[in-house]
């Protein structure tokens, strides 16, 4: 197990922008490390930026899912700030088919992916509802350690909590509750899911200025509303630009709410980030 400070300083890993800059939040899968291209927009990697990870000082690969901070330089995005996201990291404790369970979490893989029950594996992936839709996969040797990332749900027998389908135990629920923002927990896989020992809201390490966000789409939850699975950010379309559920969707996000326009003074961020493309036309 790694130590809590050496965690603590991943997580929270000063960005180095000025702090008057808007900055600017890219979560999504890479889809090329060289250039990198994160949910289809390229951002510039200076170097010597670390990438921060729960598993240690991380390199990039094509699949993993990348929480960015980034600020604009003569029109571009340059990272400030790099984390890898592991929807569920953990031993798999069984298999059938396409779906692998790590920790009570269900991980949809490849049929012909090498996953035997007992190995460890860290998942990168989107949440699908409940299910974690993989898109690459790397092999953990940390016996023992075990972490998630996502929305905690509240309700029926798990008292403190859970993340998709793994308990949270251990834990003080903080005073305001878990709000609406992806938690990042670490700790000791237990029987039904994650002993805790690391909590932290928040996968930008602050709060960004504008968000561009990928994940599978809910479907319609009320008239004329979506959501983006492992969030709880909502968008609006007529019925005609509704996203069908389970669609791969990518959405400019601001406070949790899908942006169709540019808010006031980030015009040159809205551009950056390719906001007006993933705009459902109408």
């Amino acid at each position: 197990m790694r130590p809590l400070s050496v965690l603590v300083w991943m997580f929270w890993g000063a960005c180095a922008q000025a702090q008057d800059a808007p900055k600017f939040g890219i979560f999504g899968t890479v889809e090329t490390v060289t250039p990198l291209v994160v949910a289809g927009v390229q951002i510039t990697v200076p170097d010597g930026l670390p990438v921060l990870s729960p598993l240690g000082q991380g390199v990039v690969e094509r699949g993993d899912t990348l929480a960015l901070v980034a600020v604009l330089s003569e029109g571009g995005l340059v990272a400030a700030r790099m984390l890898e996201i592991y929807p569920v990291v953990g031993q798999v404790d069984a298999r059938e088919g396409d779906t692998a369970w790590i920790m009570g979490t269900s991980v949809h893989v490849p049929p012909d992916a090498d996953m035997p029950t007992g190995a460890r594996f860290a998942v990168s992936g989107l949440w699908s509802g409940e299910t974690v839709i993989t898109s690459n996969l790397r092999t953990v040797d940390q016996s023992g350690f075990a972490h998630l990332t996502g929305i905690v749900m509240e309700e029926g027998s798990f008292a403190e909590g859970r993340v998709g389908g793994s308990a949270l135990r251990g834990m003080r629920r903080p005073d305001d509750g878990f709000g609406t923002s992806p938690w990042i927990f670490s700790g000791i896989a237990v029987e039904d899911g994650l002993q805790v020992q690391l909590m932290t809201s928040g996968v930008f390490g602050g709060p960004v200025d504008l968000a561009l966000w990928q994940g599978y789409a809910t479907g319609p939850v009320a008239s004329q509303t979506y959501m983006i699975h492992g969030t709880e950010i909502t968008g609006t379309a007529r019925d005609a630009q509704m996203p069908l559920a389970g669609v791969l969707v990518t959405r400019c996000v601001k406070d949790g709410r899908v942006v169709v326009a540019p808010p006031a003074g980030l015009d040159a961020g809205f551009a950056a980030l390719k906001c007006a493309k993933h705009t459902p036309a109408g």
